[in-house]
């Protein structure tokens, strides 16, 4: 399975912040590999980011959140559906027609996980050339970059956060903590769960297409980790599909540390299969193996219909 295909836009370019520079560079090959280098010079400095005063965005008046009569126009597949802390596009790729629908969503831990953008690209430039391959009663919605704040910075710690410093995958509502981690570091989990205008987007989007499943893009822990709130909800069937498609290990919990709030997790408890799936490095998107992941997602979701 082959495409050939140039470099898809979703949404604005990154702005860098003061004091970086960068060069991208894409090259196309016989699949739809969109491989981005990226050369970051910056001041940023420490391992982590815990402002002391808001952002400057922290106060604006937030969009309305997701409905599809709202942000959708007719003859388009890509929508906002909502703004970052520092204000940029959170943009939603759909492909297909079916109403059983699986979300992927990449970025959540921006430039520090960019490979997972990298990987979201791809797929839509896949499906985009291959429509006939997903199942009638089926469709792919996609937010490639869940953190656009954080994807400009590289990667780098910094680039795991939104611009209100807060880590997206422990802002969401089931198991929230204060109290949250990024290895053996404190990590600012947002002044409340589902405090963050990103978090606020993509729960309103969950809650008004009701995907039939939904993943989250990581690395580079290497495997399939399913959501759990207050138990499984399907989300452990979908984890062995995915991972036995796509060759990722999969079945145990993600015990390097403690990790709480995560979108995964809030899924589940919406009854919503839902996994992270975490890639085995920060620099492959690992295109062919999670392509087949998909494809096998999209196929047990049309035969549950």
């Amino acid at each position: 399975m082959s495409c050939q295909t140039s470099p898809l836009k979703i949404g604005d370019p990154p702005r860098l912040p003061s004091g970086t520079a960068a060069a991208l560079v894409v090259q196309p090959s016989l699949t739809p590999r969109l491989i981005a280098s990226v050369i970051i010079r910056t001041r940023v400095t420490g391992e982590g980011i815990t402002p002391t005063t808001p952002h400057p965005y922290a106060s604006a008046a937030p969009l309305p959140l997701y409905s599809p009569t709202l942000n959708s126009a007719p003859d388009s597949a890509i929508t906002e559906i909502g703004r970052s802390a520092g204000g940029r596009a959170l943009m939603l790729q759909r492909i297909g027609t079916g109403s059983h629908i699986l979300l992927l969503v990449g970025g959540i831990h921006g430039g520090y996980e960019a490979n997972t953008v990298t990987l979201m690209q791809q797929i839509i430039a896949y499906f985009t050339a291959h429509p006939a391959e997903i199942p009638p009663q089926t469709a792919l919605l996609i937010v490639p970059v869940a953190n656009p704040d954080g994807l400009e910075y590289g990667e780098i710690p910094r680039g795991r956060f939104n611009d209100n410093g807060v880590d997206l995958n422990r802002n969401w509502g089931c198991e929230w903590s204060p109290d949250a981690y990024w290895r053996d570091e404190h990590v600012n989990a947002g002044i409340a769960p589902m405090s963050e205008p990103e978090t606020q987007a993509l729960s309103a989007l969950i809650q008004a297409e009701k995907p039939a499943a939904a993943l989250f893009y990581h690395s580079a822990a290497g495997g399939i980790y399913a959501g759990s709130c207050g138990g499984d909800h399907g989300s452990a069937a979908l984890a062995k599909v995915l991972g036995d498609a796509a060759d990722y290990h999969y079945g145990a919990s993600f015990s390097a540390y403690p990790v709480t709030g995560t979108a995964s997790t809030w899924a589940d408890g919406q009854g919503i299969p839902s996994a992270d799936v975490e890639l085995l490095t920060h620099e492959d998107s690992e295109f062919d193996r999670n392509l087949r992941g998909v494809l096998a997602l999209l196929n047990w979701i049309s035969a549950q219909s």
